[in-house]
């Protein structure tokens, strides 16, 4: 199957090298997930890899007895296996050249399984406050020193990772919010999973944190499969052969062309370019957003005149946000990406009677992705994270009896935008919302190609001629946009390819619900993808969406289920029962880890476990009744809370809901409006809650008979 992309001239082409480094010196150096604290693979042979001078013998020894050499290339490159034994430790790792040698300690021995995705893999035990199920609980709880976490950042330009460690999981750690890089505390539902797999196993557990929020299959996918199945066609290079020299002459080649691409859109179209800031050695990534000078200098101050701009409404309801009234896809189509990512400023004006103390004023939930927030024209909060909960402290010597401006410019780069929830201003007497209606607004810029372009238009403007600038805008080669094709698979994947993993565990599909009828190609292909990077087939793991009310939600969990039937050595947890109407990220991750632990368990450890709710199998028509029967139905099939979400089609596929009852442990169910039945489905719905499971207690997945 060849899937067709549109608007896509050009592809990212970025290095994969496991070490990031110049090595001029030619010093030896792995990669940053070989740490203290890491836990290795038991009972195989684990892979090391690195770098170090030309031709030299590197040596790895194991303080369990075993050790192994070899020699480096020309380049200075090597790759070597080193045996384990049975779980256990503490150990020590050496790692030594004629010149060098570098020491690892309180290593562990144990399983290792990788944990990636989006979002919902991201989500930490403390990203917000009631995240989480029992969360002060769940995080006074995790302590566990045989549990371990490496996390892979969220940064493209692959600066953070050198610093990472690998951490053993300590209520301090659980406790930390999310920070800007996804660095900080570690994925809940991995946690979770983590922690059954400990419980059961006792054993120690290392997870490998590689995920990116609102991150779509085809950035986690190699440029070589995409080739393969799509009709992009993107630059193929042997990963092995492409040098450091090679990236900076490509780096510098796209630094001229999208340098030139922003000189002919100005001539066209009067947009000015800006990169989008980046974390250097010598500032944050938020100091830099602080001093990026969009033309908008002046909109943070006191007495700036906004009252030539619109004031804030909701013109159409944001898809998967529904309750919010501040996301960018609230006042522009939320279909129209050119308008719904960028820049917005907003400001209003806030009457107070007491300045006789501090303020906090609170982003509940966050603001995405990145916000600059002023009071009276002075910065009091500057964060760069989609989720975080905002806190920013208002010293009373800013105050004003009376009047007083509030500035805000969030910047969305890439999927929903804007404010997660309430604006809430408060002191020790008193809290207050500030409502969106009372805001006026500008729309700053867009983002096309990992840059901001800043116009001078008004909406009317922008709406007018939002078709006209997607069609005839020049388009650069996105370096910084973590959505562009291969990008997270070159820049994020290959930091920890091939580290000997036991499996992978994965939860991500949200960011696909758009071109939903293309994902099952997408995803299989993922899936062969990975495993052909570390060399052998093992299991793979994930999680099917939980039901939502955003559009292809349903088309997203049939491809999932399809996947399974398609690809060997998989297994898929459903959450048709613990989804949430109001929230995309449901809060039960505890389910989440401990189902995706029960595949693992069954599959892989040799437990005695039902470890899938049921799986569509087939079904048969007698009469005016239809007959579906299921595999994975445990010690049988048993309805809650209802028997809903069943419906049934004769030959003009018009499905009507049907009754549905259990007969020799097969669902039987008719219509009194389909006198001759002939296709069947369940839980066919964006939104809904299941109401099959098997008596072990786990749901039922969505399906359809139709293919």
């Amino acid at each position: 199957m060849k899937i067709s992309f549109s608007k896509f001239k050009f592809v990212l082409l970025l290095f994969l090298l496991s070490c990031n480094s110049k090595n001029e010196e030619g010093q030896l150096v792995l990669p940053s997930v070989f740490s203290d604290h890491m836990v290795l693979q038991q009972k195989t042979d684990v892979v090391f890899w690195g770098r170090s001078r030309p031709n030299e013998k590197i040596i790895i020894s194991g303080s369990w007895g075993e050790s192994n050499s070899i020699i480096a290339d020309d380049i200075g490159e090597w790759e070597l296996k080193l045996p384990t034994p049975s779980a256990g430790g503490p150990f020590e790792v050496d790692v030594s050249s004629s010149y060098e040698m570098i020491k690892y300690e309180d290593v562990l021995i144990g399983e290792v399984w990788l944990a990636s995705g989006q979002s919902n893999m991201v989500w930490k035990l403390n990203q917000c406050e009631g995240c989480i199920d029992n969360q002060e609980e769940e995080i006074a709880n995790a302590n566990y020193n045989e549990i371990r976490f490496f996390n892979n950042p969220m940064d493209l330009s692959r600066t953070v990772v050198k610093s990472q460690k690998w951490r053993p999981v300590t209520s301090e750690y659980a406790g930390e919010m999310e920070d800007a890089f996804s660095i900080e505390s570690f994925s809940a539902a991995g946690y979770f999973f983590a922690r059954e797999l400990y419980n059961e196993l006792s054993v120690p557990i290392g997870i490998i944190g590689s995920s990116w929020g609102g991150t779509r299959v085809e950035a986690w996918t190699s440029r070589n499969k995409l080739s393969e199945i799509t009709s992009v066609k993107l630059p193929l290079i042997s990963q092995k052969h492409l040098s450091i020299k090679d990236y900076e002459e490509l780096q510098e080649y796209y630094k001229k062309y999208n340098d030139s691409v922003a000189k002919v859109n100005y001539k066209l179209f009067g947009f000015r370019s800006f990169d989008l800031p980046r974390i250097t050695i010598e500032a944050t990534i938020e100091e830099n957003w602080e001093k990026l000078n969009l033309n908008d200098q002046g909109y943070s101050k006191f007495n700036y005149d906004d009252s030539s701009w619109n004031n804030w409404k909701n013109n159409y309801y944001a898809p998967g946000y529904e309750e919010l009234k501040g996301r960018f896809e609230n006042i522009f189509d939320p279909k129209d990406f050119l308008l719904t990512n960028g820049t917005i400023w907003f400001r209003t004006e806030i009457e107070l009677n007491d300045i006789s103390s501090d303020y906090e004023l609170i982003f509940e939930k966050g603001a995405d992705d990145t916000d600059q927030t002023y009071f009276n024209g002075v910065l009091i909060g500057n964060t760069f994270s989609w989720s975080k909960e905002r806190r920013y402290f208002i010293n009373k010597s800013l105050l004003k009896k009376g009047k007083n401006i509030l500035a805000i410019r969030i910047s969305d780069l890439d999927g929903p935008g804007g404010f997660n929830g309430r604006i809430l201003l408060k002191n020790d007497k008193s809290k207050n919302e500030i409502l969106m209606k009372n805001f006026k607004y500008k729309h700053q810029a867009f983002l096309l190609d990992g840059k901001l372009l800043v116009h001078n238009l008004n909406d009317e403007e922008l709406i007018e001629k939002s078709e006209y600038f997607k069609e005839n805008i020049i388009r650069g080669f996105a370096v910084d946009t973590p959505n562009e094709y291969s990008i997270l698979f070159d820049r994020i994947l290959s930091n920890v390819i091939p580290y000997t993993i036991k499996g992978t565990i994965w939860y991500q599909g949200e960011a696909n619900v758009i071109n939903y009828d293309e994902y099952q190609t997408l995803f299989s292909a993922l899936i062969d993808d990975w495993r052909d990077s570390w060399g052998y087939e093992f299991p793979f793991y994930y999680v099917q969406i939980a039901p939502f009310t955003e559009e292809g939600n349903v088309g997203v969990r049939e491809a999932q289920r399809k996947t399974l039937e398609t690809t060997e050595n998989t297994g898929m947890v459903v959450l048709m029962d613990i989804g949430e109407r109001d929230d995309i990220h449901p809060h039960n991750k505890q389910d989440v880890g401990k189902r995706l632990a029960l595949l693992a368990l069954e599959k892989d450890y040799e437990f005695n476990f039902v470890s899938s709710g049921p799986l569509y199998k087939e079904h048969e028509v007698k009469g005016k009744f239809l007959y579906v029967d299921f595999d994975s139905k445990g010690s049988g099939l048993k309805f809650m809370n209802g028997k809903n979400g069943f419906e049934i089609a004769g030959m003009d596929n018009q499905f009507f809901p049907a009754n549905a009852e259990i007969v020799d442990n097969k669902i039987k169910i008719y219509s009194n409006n389909v006198k001759k039945p002939k296709n069947v489905r369940y839980g066919w719905k964006n939104w809904t809650v299941g109401t099959l499971f098997n008596k072990e207690g786990l749901p039922a997945s969505s399906f359809s008979s139709i293919d």
